[in-house]
């Protein structure tokens, strides 16, 4: 059991060498800091994160992706702020504009609980909730934070761990569970995204390779396509598929590979007016969850629409749509629009149309 009481600073202190990994622990100091120092007075109220088998987070870079995500709130002004951080790295911190603040935390987390390594094994031993132990993706979104009583379940601090379809909420001390709207103990049974035929993974490496043998050092800024309900390019034509689509320091203008059935042809040119600019991207990772997977989360997406439309982009931090995460999965469909984590694939919510 570790403690969370941490000593307020005016301003953030130089930063350390950085952990290779780190728990959600790890960076309350970090972000408790840099909280006092922009909402003076805020206190800590929830702490989330996708995680590793593991429960960790590696400490890299400046992505808000590998970071932990600590919620504060100010009693003084009602409002919420998010601290990015990993460790004693720190990422960034913004401002939290909720769209229900009646569903946002105000209450302070307790000063110890157990941490999110100690949860997930023991959800593990109790048969509640499979980590996938021999993998190292990080697909397991942890939060902890106070919830009111619901379904027979006490008011209290509780961890909420989800993976997929999977959902198990833990007390804060790790020793009860609940799954959604069940009684303590109830076991909840894996589940799998239907599998689409023609995703946006099928084609990555060969994008890749192909764009790279024509233009060395181009890089991948992103990728999109209209997609029907398995998160399958519709392809309408030759050209209009997945759109890979590349800048090269050695080129005037962006360009664009498309790939459908398992062809695919290369444009030079730029599609201004229907495809983002790259100037608000960072390169995007070549590892990602593919477009089936993310699909499958949205709510409402794949039942309901028989075409919409799938962006995957790596946004700059100052750039991003949604707070707390910068490689996203954007989907359009109808009237709504909704964002999903392009590592994960896990939902992240709606956005603004």
């Amino acid at each position: 059991m570790k403690s969370l009481k941490v000593s307020a600073a005016a301003a953030l202190l130089l930063l350390a060498p950085l952990a290779q990994a780190a728990g959600p622990f790890e960076g309350v100091k970090t972000a408790s800091e840099a909280a006092e120092f922009r909402a003076p007075g805020s206190k800590l109220v929830e702490i989330e994160g996708f995680t590793d088998p593991e429960g960790d987070i590696p400490c890299s870079g400046k992505s808000f992706s590998n970071s932990w995500h600590y919620k504060f709130h100010s009693a003084s002004t009602g409002g919420w702020l998010i601290v990015n951080a990993c460790g004693e790295n720190f990422i960034n911190a913004a401002t939290h504009f909720p769209s229900a603040r009646s569903e946002e935390p105000v209450r302070t987390l307790p000063a110890s609980f157990a941490g999110a390594a100690a949860v997930l094994k023991k959800l593990q031993k109790d048969g509640v909730f499979q980590a996938a132990p021999a993998s190292s993706d990080r697909e397991i979104l942890m939060a902890v934070r106070y919830m009111p009583a619901k379904s027979g379940r006490p008011a209290g601090c509780y961890w909420t761990v989800s993976r997929e379809k999977q959902k198990v909420l833990a007390d804060c001390q790790g020793k009860e569970h609940w799954t959604t709207g069940a009684a303590p103990g109830a076991k909840l049974a894996p589940s799998t995204a239907p599998k689409g035929k023609d995703t946006a993974g099928k084609y990555t490496k060969l994008a890749l390779e192909t764009m790279q043998h024509k233009h060395p050092g181009a890089r991948l800024m992103y990728v999109e396509s209209l997609v029907d309900r398995t998160g399958s390019t519709k392809c309408l034509s030759a050209m209009e598929g997945w759109d890979f689509v590349f800048s090269s320091p050695g080129a005037a203008s962006n360009m664009t590979l498309s790939a459908c059935l398992g062809k695919t042809s290369l444009e030079e040119v730029d599609f201004t007016g229907r495809t983002a600019g790259t100037n608000r991207l960072d390169p995007m990772p070549l590892q990602f969850k593919d477009s089936d997977f993310a699909l499958s989360k949205v709510p409402s997406c794949a039942q309901d629409y028989a075409t919409s439309s799938m962006r995957l982009q790596n946004f700059k931090p100052r750039f991003t749509p949604f707070a707390g995460h910068n490689f996203i999965w954007t989907v359009d469909c109808g009237s709504h629009k909704y964002y999903a984590d392009g590592y994960t694939g896990q939902y992240l919510g709606p956005g603004r149309k």
